[in-house]
């Protein structure tokens, strides 16, 4: 098993929404994505007479993490067909170069289906809770966990809002820190270099991309404490391995 442990830093606001099945005339429109702990004053989380404090926060799935790692690479690798059907890469994709197609299969799994392989996905993303030096601060009234962002149409003639035209989106503020870790499982003969350096190289990608909703309005930049290497760098390994 190899480990990438960091810390998950929102340089923007970041959005990953959430349903909401009620309706609240002057609320949110689109919710992020909330779970509710109880910490103790440190900011710890846990159970018991010592964690007296019910939080409501937000955190990020792994699953966001993943699919968004997993699109970044494909396309960089140029694994994804302009005139395809757009589906993600698996075993029975002829897109692209072959082995750069088998290692994304391999890292990240494919739904099942005839003539798919019979691999384990190897990377595990772990949702992304917020550190307990934010809680602590939240609970301490020193920040907020949430923040409303009005977002409107504009009418093209008129350059005003459009009737119905404006929203309200709840963000995750900007400074905010969530704690990251994912582990990729190996086996004998496994090409361990070759799966942590394309890993590390997705999220750098990710860092000039962004993570959740609305990323061409500015939301969801990200940047990971103690991933130092640089693109070029990674993309070098990860080629010579190949």
């Amino acid at each position: 098993m190899r480990t990438i442990e960091s810390k998950l830093k929102l340089i923007t606001g970041l959005h990953i929404g959430a349903s909401d099945d009620s309706m609240k005339i002057g609320g949110i429109d689109s919710p992020v994505l909330k779970r509710e702990v109880f910490c103790n004053t440190g900011g710890e989380v846990g159970f018991g007479n010592e964690f007296k404090t019910k939080v409501t926060e937000p955190y990020i799935a792994g699953s966001s993490l993943k699919g968004k790692v997993r699109s970044l690479l494909e396309h960089y690798f140029r694994l994804i067909d302009p005139q395809g059907d757009g589906k993600v890469v698996d075993s029975s994709s002829e897109f692209g170069n072959s082995k750069k197609r088998d290692l994304i299969v391999k890292l990240f799994g494919e739904s099942a289906g005839e003539n798919k392989s019979a691999n384990i996905t190897r990377v595990v993303f772990r949702d992304c809770f917020i550190t307990n030096d934010v809680r602590k601060a939240y609970v301490e009234h020193k920040i907020a966990l949430s923040e409303e962002k009005a977002e409107n149409v504009i009418d093209r003639k008129t350059g005003t809002t459009t009737n119905g035209g404006l929203r309200f989106i709840e963000r995750v503020p900007s400074a905010v820190e969530f704690d990251f870790d994912l582990t990729i499982r190996t086996f004998e003969g496994d090409e361990v270099e070759l799966f942590e350096n394309t890993i590390k190289l997705g999220l750098k990608l990710l860092e000039l991309d962004a993570l959740g909703g609305s990323g061409s309005r500015g939301y969801g930049k990200v940047a990971f404490s103690d991933l130092e290497e640089k693109i070029d760098d990674l993309v070098k390994k990860v080629e010579s391995k190949i």
